[in-house]
């Protein structure tokens, strides 16, 4: 175990002596509005686990909603890596059924926690800058991430733990000395939320779907959010 804390205490040591050698590594926190893709519901009926009835949209509405991210990030010359956690919920409703039936509820709520590791790589700013005229100050940045995503729904699933994705476009701003302001665009990809009650379960549940669309890494990797947000950033 001492043997444990050494190593560990040397790990973060090291780092934080490259981090202000290069003046690379930093913590940003963000703040921002998400927007869902097309999502379908399926409202599910059990009795002691045995499904009884399925009652699925056509349509649905899901809402936009605030969502905040924790980063940290380092780069080395024009290259990066980023620990993200993204976290937001959202509430989801059923419009258009596809049976004459229709569950007693048609609301639900989503909670999405994503941790993700991302690569960043330095790039120019549109109409503005190029890559070549990138400043410590300001510059632009694209990124891919991938990860896990947490997810729950009520009424459904109380923790579900899937693949994520996000692809991300960002500008940073230094405003003073460490500090710097950024704003980001994210392409986030979730999992589906299934619902699989227990033997003895009976009630309502809802499983929550994104709609197909080309080029999807996985048919149930396809729960889409569209994220726009603004933070600060400390480098260390």
């Amino acid at each position: 175990m001492r043997l444990r804390r050494v190593v560990a205490v040397t790990a973060v040591i090291y780092v934080l002596t490259i981090s202000k050698a290069f003046s690379q590594l930093s913590v940003s926190v963000g703040y921002g509005l998400q927007c869902p893709g097309r999502q379908d519901l399926k409202f599910r009926y059990y009795e002691n686990g045995v499904l009884v009835k399925n009652l699925k949209t056509s349509k649905a509405i899901s809402s936009w909603s605030p969502v905040n991210n924790l980063d940290l990030t380092y780069w080395h010359k024009k290259s990066g890596f980023a620990f993200s956690y993204v976290y937001w919920k959202n509430d989801s409703k059923g419009i258009t059924f596809l049976t004459t039936e229709v569950p007693p509820f048609k609301h639900m709520e989503q909670s999405r926690n994503l941790y993700l590791l991302d690569y960043l790589h330095k790039t120019g700013i549109p109409f503005l800058q190029k890559a070549s005229e990138n400043t410590e100050a300001f510059y632009g940045y694209w990124g891919v991430g991938v990860g896990v995503g947490v997810t729950e729904t009520t009424p459904g699933l109380e923790k579900s733990i899937k693949p994520a994705m996000q692809l991300l476009y960002g500008v940073n701003y230094k405003i003073y000395k460490r500090l710097s302001a950024f704003a980001e665009a994210r392409y986030l990809l979730a999992h589906d939320a299934d619902n699989a009650p227990p033997a003895t379960f009976t009630g309502w549940k809802v499983d929550s779907s994104g709609h197909p669309f080309p080029l999807r890494p996985h048919p149930h990797l396809d729960t889409r959010f569209y994220d726009l947000q603004v933070g600060l950033r400390f480098r260390l």
